[in-house]
């Protein structure tokens, strides 16, 4: 009788304990905290965008994934942002891939003068087989998740006076960004490239340290570099490419589920981040000439063109794959 009421009080207990320890739905709905860094301003589409990007996850992860945005570079610039990716310090990160070109070799490419056409043809490569390449092989190598691009529009010069031909940027000292593949196309295309932080910028052609920069009308309209640069010519360069990282070491700590949501989130914030930077690009071009710009689009695109392919030449026998992604890029159709 002893016996039957021992193993009767083991039972009870057993069940007690089973009843206070945490069961599978209280370790599924487990919650994330992530921090994501970007360094432009809230009014840009990319924090916007980021905005949208928090909201879809929150949403598909039944508010067990929280993102918190940290625009103008409150959490660092760039390199900062990186690097913090790769040590796992941070989660997530927006990065320009013209700045991550020093942690990334493979990304040099998006930097050639005049490789894409037009948007279109640069959205068409970026979801295509060589895009999806760079995103899903190439970044995690160098210990970042890939999760969406960004198109940040066509960056062209804009100074106080026109620029119609190489002629026109000699001797000017042009704002680029900290890559090399930039610095030596502005060099040929007849200026003398001036590497130089970006929040440095305004100050800069305030104070004529340098004659000039090159950007993309969204950025030269919510930067106010408009107020102390009167002229954009539409020589349109290059395409800027961003993109949303993840820490891979971060990554890797997430159930697959939650992975799996924050992707299907990645996926509408890409295009919603494309239908975005479009309007607010033909808004941008408004504003810009309501506040006195000149646009000049009678540029020689031709003779800029024909000026960078010595860049071209160079960076095709540095690296041995560009010939391949190239002839990948130049294959993919443009209208």
């Amino acid at each position: 009788m002893r016996k039957k009421i021992t193993l009767l009080g083991t039972c009870f207990l057993v069940m007690a304990v089973l009843m206070l320890m945490p069961g599978q739905d209280a370790v599924a709905k487990a919650k994330y905290e992530i921090k994501l860094a970007c360094h432009l301003t809230s009014d840009h589409p990319h924090p916007r965008t980021f905005e949208f990007f928090a909201k879809k996850v929150k949403e598909y992860t039944d508010s067990q994934v929280e993102i918190k945005v940290f625009p103008a570079g409150q959490l660092g610039r760039t390199d900062d942002v990186i690097m913090g990716l790769q040590m796992g310090t941070l989660q997530m990160g927006k990065a320009a891939l013209s700045f991550a070109t020093k942690f990334i070799p493979e990304v040099k490419i998006f930097d050639l003068p005049y490789l894409f056409a037009n948007r279109r043809h640069l959205n068409r490569v970026l979801d295509g087989p060589l895009g999806e390449h760079i995103l899903n092989e190439v970044f995690p190598k160098y210990g970042l998740i890939g999760l969406f691009y960004q198109d940040d529009g066509a960056r062209s010069v804009y100074c106080m006076e026109p620029v119609r031909k190489p002629a026109d940027l000699k001797g000017k000292k042009i704002r680029v960004m900290t890559s090399d593949v930039m610095i030596d196309a502005i060099n040929a295309m007849g200026g003398v490239a001036t590497p130089m932080a970006w929040p440095e910028v305004y100050t800069g052609l305030e104070q004529k340290t340098i004659d000039g920069a090159e950007n993309s009308p969204v950025l030269l309209y919510t930067s106010k570099h408009w107020e102390v640069s009167k002229v954009y010519s539409m020589t349109e360069q290059f395409w800027l490419v961003s993109a949303l990282f993840a820490s891979k070491k971060y990554w890797d700590t997430l159930p697959a589920d939650i992975q799996q949501q924050i992707r299907r989130a990645a996926d509408v914030a890409k295009w919603y981040c494309r239908y975005i930077y479009l309007e607010d690009e033909n808004v941008a071009f408004d504003k810009l000439q309501s506040v006195g710009v000149k646009i000049v689009r009678d540029v020689d695109v031709a003779a800029f063109k024909a000026a960078v392919q010595p860049v071209w030449q160079r960076y095709v026998k540095k690296y041995p794959y560009a010939a391949d992604w190239i002839k990948q890029i130049q294959a993919t159709p443009a209208d």
